[in-house]
């Protein structure tokens, strides 16, 4: 019997810790779906046909080489995901990944532009869902979160798909 006992109480440490560590990260966090004018945005990026789970290291190359080679220290990344991952094969997935540069113009870029893609992404009104960012766990937390409420939010409204970008 002691040792049921601790063990259901190893158990519900265990949990409690986890809950408490999830929820940091986001868990019990809310999405926020609204429309507003987003951009512009300068961007410097790579294109990527596969797997979306896969965009994170091409992500953090850039940004490794961008800050190593070039000197440009970057603050956000992006990814604009082109196709819906229940309609088209992971293999056949396209995307654009990248860092989003400030405080920089076109022609400031033009060493970067020799081994990367530039392009300026222009301000539009769109379809914004934000979930807070505590660490590489609230990417996880926020694919099954925000996706599930902007596809809520696009279907109540009439909108048509489009590419869906991340910051």
């Amino acid at each position: 019997m002691k040792i049921f006992n601790v063990t259901v109480i190893v158990i519900a440490v265990i949990f409690i810790i986890l809950l408490l560590a999830l929820s940091r990260y986001g868990l019990f966090a809310s999405v926020s779906v609204s429309e507003k004018v987003v951009g512009p945005y300068l961007l410097i990026y790579k294109k990527h046909i596969g797997d979306y789970k896969n965009v994170g290291l091409v992500m953090d190359e850039m940004y490794s080489d961008l800050k190593n080679n070039y000197s440009m220290e970057t603050t956000k990344g992006f990814g604009l995901y082109y196709d819906d991952p229940r309609q088209v094969d992971k293999a056949q997935l396209r995307s654009i990944v990248g860092c989003i540069v400030e405080g920089k113009t076109r022609e400031d870029l033009s060493k970067v532009s020799s081994k990367y893609d530039v392009r300026e992404y222009p301000s539009s009104k769109s379809v914004v869902a934000e979930f807070p960012y505590k660490g590489k766990i609230s990417i996880f937390i926020g694919i099954m979160k925000v996706y599930p409420a902007l596809g809520t939010y696009i279907k109540e409204h009439q909108y048509n798909r489009s590419p869906i970008m991340e910051l």
